[in-house]
């Protein structure tokens, strides 16, 4: 059986706001998160940005789960990357959203996402 996971993404300077960023994927019920977001970046889903140090708080149906940093190879998430994403997105509509963090250090990010506190300043 396949899950349509909907996909959003933040707006990265004015002219990127022109058309909507609304997409989405498809995969089997027992891909797991890894699969998900190789398939993301293959895709080419998150714009590329000068410099090369973009910062994508990820959100799973509403619930921060990670970050993606431009300069990484795979995002570093507060649940198992082997997770199936049927197990994450649960009875939930499966959607991911990425916040645009600006440059903002991504394991700043990610440490104060991993401890439940305040995301520190994007700009």
């Amino acid at each position: 059986m396949m899950l349509t996971i909907a996909l959003d993404r933040d707006s990265v300077h004015a002219g990127d706001d022109l058309s909507s960023h609304a997409s989405s994927i498809k995969l089997d019920l027992t891909a797991t998160l890894r699969t998900l977001f190789e398939a993301i970046q293959t895709m080419r889903y998150l714009p590329g940005i000068s410099g090369g140090e973009a910062s994508w708080v990820i959100c799973a149906s509403g619930k921060t789960i990670g970050v993606l940093a431009q300069q990484w190879a795979t995002p570093k998430l507060v649940v198992p990357i082997e997770s199936q994403v049927k197990q994450v997105f649960q009875d939930n509509e499966p959607r991911l959203l990425f916040k645009y963090w600006c440059q903002t250090d991504p394991d700043l990010v990610f440490s104060r996402i991993k401890a439940g506190e305040a995301l520190p300043s994007r700009y």
